[in-house]
């Protein structure tokens, strides 16, 4: 049952999803405006009918997020409901500690509980807010050292990547700087690099090299692509290969212990990847083949969804628990994402040389369009279906699958 405080948990989960629904659209339309004719078309019908386009994976993350909040609610919020704010505040800063420095958060929190007097709960608990959150004294020397490479490193980045590969500077310090900071914060947090699960880290690492790699290579090889990189799509190619990088190498505890969900995700990831790439191959060599073109179709709109789901139910049966599926959602993304926009770009440079046609067009255009087509369909189309997809298979688990751990946020 629904109390009044869940009720408006809820409102406010899909709100702030609404919210952040309307920023992309308001930036969609103000930076990078879809194209119309105006002799058949107004701007007005082409903003409305971008709306209705967004309007269906809008509903989709709202439902997604009030599925998430339902599972939180059950578990990790109805334990923080019932502690004072000074507790919860605490609590939450001993969620976000290494595991070395788990005893001494569960000693505070135990000690907080003798604390009386509503004035000194709370400068018991912002004064162990503050110890756990800010480094140890023993490491200011090797974060200082650290952060001083990592500034200078994202300096020297955009001019010395720009002045060889014309284009890729706004790549070059958004990746460097993403990663010093990533990098930084690891030594202030005192975590190591862990492989959890060596086989789909070297897949991640390998992919992210390799999204790199093409990037700069099809840049190199046509320049005039550089005007189709837009700083957007730049920043986000940066976001992913950093963010994928860091779930694979630093192993994040949210995601939970699981160590099938890493191999379902990457797997999948895999597979899906190479499926995408003899089809397509298959489509472009052999003429006779052309019937099985909307089987691609269908396996470009809805293969998403599909690829998502699977692991995420798949690794929340097997380990009776929510998060793993959760977790095998997100092994999915830093294994596909960063390794279907190689291949992309590998085979729109292949398709462009033989064909001259785009890789998702069928009429002839300028090769740099290529660019933007793998970014969009790679990097901004797959997460948008796909990671809604890995909740809803994750939660559908929760349903069905017996003994399951429906608790979100858990700490093992």
């Amino acid at each position: 049952m629904i109390t009044v405080r869940g009720l408006r948990w809820h409102f406010l989960t899909a709100g702030l999803v609404l919210a952040a629904w309307t920023v992309v659209y308001l930036a969609v339309i103000t930076f990078a405006p879809p194209a119309y004719d105006p002799e058949h078309e107004t701007a007005a019908k082409v903003n409305f009918g971008m709306a209705v386009i967004l309007f269906i994976p809008t509903v989709v993350h709202v439902v997604a997020a009030l599925v998430l909040l339902h599972f939180w609610l059950a578990g990790a919020g109805a334990r923080l409901s019932k502690l004072d704010p000074a507790e919860r505040v605490l609590a939450m800063a001993v969620a976000t500690l290494p595991e070395h420095r788990r005893v001494w958060g569960a000693a505070m929190v135990g000690e907080l509980a003798e604390v009386q007097g509503r004035s000194a709960r709370w400068w018991f608990a912002l004064s162990c807010v503050r110890a756990a959150l800010l480094p140890r004294p023993g490491s200011w020397s090797v974060l200082a050292l650290v952060a001083g490479v990592a500034v200078a490193a994202t300096v020297a980045a955009a001019p010395a990547v720009g002045a060889a590969v014309p284009g890729l500077d706004v790549f070059a310090i958004s990746f460097v700087g993403l990663a010093s900071a990533l990098a930084v914060l690891a030594v202030a947090r005192s975590r190591r690099l862990r492989f959890e699960a060596p086989a789909p880290a070297i897949l991640v690492v390998g992919a992210v090299t390799a999204a790199i790699a093409m990037t700069t290579i099809f840049l190199y090889r046509e320049p005039s692509a550089a005007e189709f990189l837009s700083p957007f799509d730049a920043v986000l190619i940066a976001v992913v290969s950093a963010g994928s990088l860091w779930v694979a190498l630093a192993s994040p505890r949210a995601l939970g212990p699981s160590r099938i969900a890493p191999r379902l995700g990457a797997g999948a990831a895999l597979a899906f990847v190479i499926g995408q790439l003899l089809l397509g191959r298959m489509l472009n060599l052999d003429p006779r083949l052309e019937p099985l073109q909307f089987t691609g179709a269908l396996l470009l709109v809805f293969g998403p969804g599909l690829l998502f789901f699977v692991p995420a139910f798949w690794a929340a049966w097997a380990d009776r628990s929510l998060r793993s599926g959760l977790k095998a959602g997100a092994w999915t993304a830093i294994s596909f994402l960063p390794l279907s926009l190689a291949v992309w770009l590998f085979e729109s440079l292949r398709i462009y040389a033989s064909t001259g046609r785009l890789i998702i067009d069928t009429d002839p255009g300028p090769i740099g369009a290529n660019i933007d087509q793998s970014v969009f369909w790679c990097l901004m189309y797959v997460p948008v279906m796909g990671i809604p997809a890995a909740v809803f298979g994750a939660a559908i688990a929760a349903y069905v699958a017996p003994a399951i751990e429906p608790e979100l946020g858990a700490s093992r």
